[in-house]
């Protein structure tokens, strides 16, 4: 497994596109200018074949560098995700909280996910803070991980950090202030926006979140790993593969007007 370290990269979380083969996904990456992917493999069944998966990476020079695994894993899909760590080099797997009241989940990384850091340590294993996360302890079972300073402390776990995720309020009052403690402990920011009627997972713009004070903050703060465009597209835009190009491509722009072109002091 490859050791460099890349800075900065913005990849494509292929949940983005739940519709399409893998293949295609590969493809739009590169057309939309991204830098790698974002392996989502519980949403597509070709990311269980790990030499097809490097057959893509080569066809379309294109690198995988974050395997993405459900919110109910179990031993079989974090060995997948694994094995496509070690083939394609990517150093970051990305678990999707349980679901609400999901306890057998809750146990299952409880139980094991010290045992797949130790035994796997070139490999960043990551939560991604549910829906509504907050800073604080809340005490029903629901909001297991929804704690997001739990998540680093209590589980010493990277945090996949989904902006879109955050409650508002917290996003602005709290978050923004103290991103610079943060940072070291994220391995990647799921890069997304929300509406003021609640839709969430846009792509950014000026909707609820700061986004463009966002990224300088977050480029201020020497913030060095990957930007994930984690969104849901209608699926009327799904349909239309060149629309689709030019949406992410808008995406693409935005954070190199805001991040990659940013000059701090």
């Amino acid at each position: 497994m490859s050791n460099k370290k890349v800075k900065n990269e913005f990849l494509l979380s292929t949940d983005s596109l739940p519709s399409y083969w893998l293949d295609l996904i590969f493809e739009v990456c590169k057309e939309a200018e991204y830098d790698g992917i974002d392996l989502a493999l519980w949403k597509s069944f070709d990311a269980w074949n790990t030499s097809y998966v490097k057959k893509l990476v080569k066809k379309h020079d294109v690198p995988v560098r974050i395997v993405q695994v459900s919110n109910s894993p179990t031993h079989k899909e974090i060995s997948q995700a694994i094995d496509l760590c070690e083939a394609t080099w990517a150093d970051t797997i990305t678990l999707n909280a349980p679901t609400f009241f999901n306890l057998k989940a809750y146990r299952f990384l409880l139980d094991n996910l010290s045992k797949y850091k130790e035994e796997n340590p070139k490999i960043k294993f990551s939560i991604i803070n549910p829906e509504d996360s907050s800073f604080f302890a809340l005490p029903i079972p629901k909001y297991r991980f929804g704690n997001i300073v739990e998540i680093i402390k209590k589980h010493s776990s990277y945090l996949a950090l989904d902006i879109a995720n955050i409650d508002a309020d917290a996003f602005e009052d709290d978050f923004m202030r103290k991103l610079p403690e943060f940072v070291p402990y994220v391995s990647v920011i799921y890069f997304a926006d929300k509406t003021k009627l609640g839709k969430w997972h846009v792509l950014p713009g000026e909707w609820v979140l700061k986004l463009s004070g966002f990224l300088k903050r977050a480029k201020q703060a020497s913030y060095d790993r990957y930007f994930s465009t984690k969104v849901i597209l209608d699926k009327k835009d799904l349909s239309d593969t060149d629309k689709v190009i030019v949406m992410l491509k808008k995406a693409r722009a935005y954070y190199k007007d805001f991040f990659e072109d940013i000059k701090i002091d």
